[in-house]
């Protein structure tokens, strides 16, 4: 037991990881102008995103963060 959970945090910190990275290479396609936001034209192409975005945008600002973006697919996903 006791090396299974130095290995089971391995894997968790490693799930961690892929998850962060998949979530800022999904929102550096998204953001088409590189601005680090994403907005309603960017997710025109994006029905299923366009739909939810006032769930996204936390501040209400008109335009989706990467902090936003993976602040609701955490809470929203997993």
């Amino acid at each position: 037991m006791r090396i299974l959970l130095p290995f089971i945090g391995a894997l968790l910190f490693i799930s961690q990881s892929a998850f962060a990275l998949d979530v800022k290479q999904r929102f550096d396609h998204l953001d088409k102008n590189n601005d680090g936001y994403l907005t309603h034209s960017e997710l025109a192409a994006q029905p299923q995103l366009l739909n939810s975005f006032s769930n996204w945008d936390e501040n209400q600002d008109n335009r989706i963060s990467l902090t936003e973006f993976k602040n609701y697919l955490t809470t929203n996903l997993y």
